[in-house]
């Protein structure tokens, strides 16, 4: 064989054998590019959500009607507050034989387990003591009508309270109506001796609500909503009109706060879901049921 034969020979050979090894996969496996580590950011969990606090309404009349329902719904559209509301008109701490709200107030507490118990009772209270079935015990204007009356307060509000809950009890507002103050002097007296004997109880004062610099009875106030000073009660001088439950509402609703300890939330003055009207307002007979 010719050198230039050789020569040719040999580079085929050479060509051949790097074509060969291209198209075999290589044996080892390729390592992916190693990315710098960023430093670690720690996130902080999302704070836990505040518990709602739970107020429970109890009352007569004036909790049925546009009172009870204004401060229901001034109170729910606080972020921080559920509240709930029981009433009944014509009822009291009196006639157990008509409504006993011994037994009805122990069965809310447990349903609803609130932190705040709002209480208004004691306009039908005037009247002869009876018990569960119906048995007169002690006639009004008895000199133990008293005793038997504080009793069945202090009865109710052990029955409703419990470890770390409040109670906030309205005084009964002023009426203007003489012979019917007369009555009312004597239940607010024995009321506000039980509240403020306990550590666990609240007795909000009302008067300053409705009576003028002279203490006579408030018959128009000015109410946020209204353009004008309004009247406040209904013609029997006991109920109030939409403005005066309006306008009771928003002195109470601070009051209720203050003993949650919260500050006002969203401020809400419209009219509540099927809001009272006058003819709503049942007028209730002040002294039975």
């Amino acid at each position: 064989m010719s050198t230039r034969a050789l020569r040719a020979f040999l580079l085929l050979a050479s060509l051949s054998t790097a074509a060969h090894a291209a198209s075999e996969p290589a044996s080892g496996v390729t390592a992916s590019p190693v990315l710098p580590t960023l430093p670690t950011q720690e996130v902080a969990p999302a704070p836990a959500p505040e518990p709602r606090r739970t107020v429970l309404l109890l009352g007569d009349s004036l909790i049925a009607t546009g009172f009870g329902e204004y401060l229901q719904t001034q109170l729910s559209a606080h972020p921080r507050i559920r509240c709930e509301r029981r009433a009944k008109s014509s009822t009291g701490l009196a006639r157990p034989d008509f409504f006993d709200w011994l037994e009805v107030g122990q069965q809310e507490v447990q349903q609803h387990q609130p932190d705040v118990v709002v209480v208004i009772l004691g306009g039908n209270d005037g009247q002869a003591l009876h018990t569960k079935v119906g048995q007169a015990t002690v006639a009004w204007g008895n000199p133990d009508w008293g005793e038997g009356y504080r009793q069945r307060v202090q009865e109710f509000t052990t029955a409703i309270s419990a470890p770390g809950r409040k109670i906030i009890w309205l005084e009964l507002p002023a009426t203007g109506r003489h012979r019917f103050e007369q009555k009312l002097a004597l239940i607010r007296g024995l009321q506000r001796e039980v509240i403020t004997a306990r550590e666990d109880a609240v007795h909000l004062d009302t008067r300053p609500f409705f009576t003028d610099a002279r203490g006579r009875a408030l018959n128009k106030a000015p109410v946020e909503g209204f353009r004008k000073p309004m009247r406040l009660r209904m013609t029997d001088g006991v109920h109030f009109t939409v403005a005066g439950g309006r306008y009771f509402a928003s002195k109470v609703y601070p009051e209720v706060l203050g003993v949650l300890g919260l500050e006002p939330g969203q401020k809400h003055t419209a009219r509540p879901a099927g809001g009272p009207t006058p003819a709503r307002q049942a007028r209730a007979a002040p002294s039975s049921p």
